[in-house]
């Protein structure tokens, strides 16, 4: 098993047959980005879906009116998939990310996504078994930062 396929066993790639990992991973472009670079912005089209073998994602909530505010939602690190909006209706990308550091990813776009899906309905079923898994995984992340955000609301006032 590669390092690569190693980094995402017990994630996106967990229940992966080795032959599946590989048909994956071939299907993906490796790309460096360097500190701050845009991948994608809220709201716009998810066409490509991103996994980090090195450096991180910041996803963040764009609010109008409010620059300078900290909307962090999360960071991705190395192991760590980001942008399933790519291969989910209406493929809208529900938050904006930015690299932190210098940034190395395998990037795969929507429509090898689905063609790969097409050849190989196992693969489709265990990739989607798993962004369930992870999004449930985030959700409650998110509700972590949101009871915290209320809590310090209520103690230091509006």
């Amino acid at each position: 098993m590669s390092e690569t396929a190693k980094l995402f066993a017990q994630g996106l790639f967990l229940g992966f047959a080795p032959d599946e990992t590989e048909a994956f991973l071939r299907r993906c472009q490796k790309k460096t980005y360097p500190d701050g670079a845009n991948l994608f912005m809220e709201q716009t089209e998810a066409t490509r879906l991103f996994l980090i073998l090195k450096g991180g994602i910041v996803l963040n909530f764009e609010m109008p009116h409010r620059e300078g505010a900290n909307t962090t939602i999360a960071i991705r690190k190395p192991g760590d998939a980001v942008g399933w909006s790519a291969i989910v209706p209406p493929h809208q990308y529900r938050l904006s990310g930015y690299c932190k550091g210098e940034t190395t990813l395998l990037e795969i776009d929507r429509n090898t996504l689905q063609v790969l899906f097409e050849t190989n309905y196992h693969l489709a079923y265990i990739f989607m078994r798993n962004i369930a898994i992870l999004t449930g995984e985030r959700l409650h992340q998110v509700q972590d930062k949101l009871a915290k955000a209320l809590v310090n609301e209520a103690v230091n006032g509006w």
